[in-house]
């Protein structure tokens, strides 16, 4: 129920964005959003139901002032008056994917026994690019446990082509025998 509700915040924000061209903007400034309601204080005072919304309403224009558009002050004046504050994270990362999905970005985490130099990086980006025809966002990670190889993750899918993983094969294939 709580992604799904979340899942809805994050469209309804991000059409309003798209439709003042604001998605990036918007984007940022939930950057901000996410790093003052991550503390713990902050979380304390919004998901208090003690607290009268008035008062939750006033923080928040304290807290952000002019820092951030009135679009992205009215839907935090929303969600506290809604008392949703507590699903902003999931919000907030939701409509990063909806922002990266519109701008055709495709986020993949790759995983290596050793550190990709960066000629590497850009290769395999490269080449993820011309069979997915999106811009890649490549992050890598490093797992000496894999032995050599890589990992590629992509949303959901996952391409294992690690040593590891073809020992384990062999491995399978030989006692099956």
């Amino acid at each position: 129920m709580k992604a799904r509700l979340a899942a809805r915040y994050a469209r309804a924000l991000f059409r309003i964005a798209a439709k003042r061209q604001i998605l990036y903007e918007v984007a940022e400034e939930l950057t901000v959003v996410e790093q003052i309601f991550s503390q713990p204080e902050v979380k304390e005072f919004f998901n208090n139901p003690g607290i009268a919304a008035d008062s939750k309403a006033d923080t928040i224009g304290r807290l952000f002032g002019t820092g951030v558009s009135g679009v992205v002050q009215n839907f935090l004046y929303h969600m506290t008056d809604k008392r949703r504050t507590s699903i902003l994270p999931d919000i907030i990362k939701i409509y990063r994917s909806l922002v990266k999905q519109a701008g055709n970005i495709l986020e993949v985490e790759v995983i290596t026994a050793m550190p990709l130099n960066e000629p590497d990086k850009e290769q395999l980006a490269a080449q993820l690019a011309a069979v997915t025809e999106k811009t890649i966002e490549l992050h890598s990670q490093v797992d000496s446990r894999i032995l050599g190889g890589l990992i590629i993750q992509i949303g959901d899918k996952r391409i294992d082509n690690s040593v590891t993983a073809k020992l384990a094969a062999m491995k399978k294939h030989i006692l099956e025998k």
